[in-house]
């Protein structure tokens, strides 16, 4: 990474001090029974026990107070990292958490399961008289309360969703934003309206070309102010499966879901689902917005624009067997037959084939297939004994009916985007 780039981050999130504090000031070092002080004793150091304790005697204890200052805003994105995640990134990560992968044996995720990506601030709505506007290039603009939607023809269905930032902590050097792995996922059960007939309705005009869907959330990306939206083209728009969704799973959708409306877009990674659904908005040139022109990107390059995030990549995940190391959550089962379960989908068509390997990606053998969950998932099961004690990896490869397959490595790019490799889960037979 050039000099330049890493001294523009530096400065960028240079820690603000308080007022009145010199720069990387810290507060005065604590001090021990004997009276020491900044030193870590022998008898401290003890008292901590184990492993933390053993580094932190090989070492003088530092000043942490830099780490708490809070970050001057930045309008870029940091350049990819090689080192251990940043403050930012682990902030983001406890605000945005993720799938638990012990529920990949549900067709349908609990509520409390489902991933989650925030943007900006969760924006506080009532669905008592709550609207949304549908303008631009039609010729009849619309304006439709909640309890209209509510009253129009009602689907359920079952889709999954899928954060375009998926495996980003796989590829090396990563980008630096929520640092997901593959718990990027979750797969409720929507009620809703279907969106064509409302833009039919609604009157297209020849000339409509994309459709901009603007949530209530607003906040700062890349130096911009603006409400999180996205634009796609009508055709996608148009298409079976896109919906209004008010309810997930049976009840009102949570705050953070999207609360009191919701876009989904089944077959699209998750940015497209626009959240708090404010406004619909046709146009007539392809939109140019910060979140479909600067972000959600596959770029080779930092000179290369790349193109857009849209379908979602074929992917497959196994339920973890057995039970876990608290820490580093390998996995421990019992010697004999093993069942491996686990789901498999694609933005691109329906999954044809999946394959388990417990070397390590050496070899793939094929496993079971049941039947697609509405617009969801694949579930698959694979018996496999084992053939004594020791240490096993296994993987899970799909192909979808478009002939995709998702790749043995991580296929690195700037943002971080549409990770699909398989999956390596370590199991320790005993």
């Amino acid at each position: 990474m050039p000099a330049a780039r890493r001294g523009s981050r530096a400065a960028a999130m240079r820690p603000v001090p308080p007022e009145g504090a010199a720069l990387g000031a810290g507060p005065p070092p604590e001090s021990d029974a004997s009276g020491t002080e900044g030193k870590l004793t022998r008898r401290a150091a003890l008292a901590l026990g184990g492993v933390t304790a053993g580094a932190l005697a090989a070492t003088r204890a530092r000043d942490a107070f830099g780490a708490h200052d809070p970050f001057r805003a930045t309008p870029d994105r940091p350049p990819p990292a090689a080192e251990q995640i940043t403050y930012e990134e682990a902030q983001l990560a406890f605000r945005c958490h993720g799938f638990h992968l012990e529920r990949l044996d549900s067709p349908i995720t609990p509520l409390g399961s489902h991933y989650i990506l925030i943007h900006f601030d969760i924006p506080k709505l009532d669905a008592s008289g709550y609207t949304i506007t549908v303008g631009g290039r039609v010729r009849n603009p619309l304006t439709i309360s909640l309890d209209d939607l509510k009253r129009r023809k009602v689907v359920k269905e079952a889709a999954i969703l899928e954060c375009a930032g998926t495996g980003r902590s796989f590829q090396h050097p990563r980008a630096v934003y929520v640092p997901w792995f593959h718990e990027a996922i979750g797969v409720y059960e929507y009620t809703g309206t279907p969106l064509r007939p409302i833009l039919e309705e609604a009157g297209l005009l020849d000339d409509a070309v994309d459709v901009v869907f603007t949530g209530h959330d607003e906040g700062i990306d890349l130096g911009v102010k603006h409400n999180f939206e996205r634009g796609m083209p009508l055709d996608e728009a148009m298409k079976d499966g896109v919906i209004l969704a008010w309810d997930a799973n049976g009840q009102p959708l949570l705050q953070e879901h999207g609360f009191p409306l919701r876009l989904i877009v089944p077959t699209w990674y998750g940015m497209q689902s626009v959240k708090f659904l404010k406004q619909i908005t046709v146009i007539d040139h392809t939109y140019q917005g910060v979140e479909n022109k600067q972000v959600y990107r596959l770029t080779p390059s930092l000179s290369d624009g790349g193109r857009a995030v849209e379908l979602k990549a074929v992917k497959s995940l196994i339920r973890p067997p057995g039970f876990p190391d608290l820490i580093t959550r390998r996995r421990f089962v019992d010697r004999g037959k093993q069942l491996l379960e686990g789901k498999a989908w694609s933005g691109h068509g329906p999954i044809v084939k999946v394959e388990v390997s417990t070397d390590d990606r050496r070899t793939f053998r094929p496993a079971k297939l049941g039947d697609q969950i509405s617009l969801a998932w694949t579930p698959w099961t694979f018996e496999w004994t084992p053939p004594g004690p020791g240490d096993f990896i296994l993987s899970v490869r799909a192909t979808d009916a478009e002939g995709n397959t998702q790749p043995l490595e991580a296929r690195w790019n700037v943002q971080g985007m549409a990770q699909n490799m398989v999956q390596r889960l370590g199991v320790t037979v005993q």
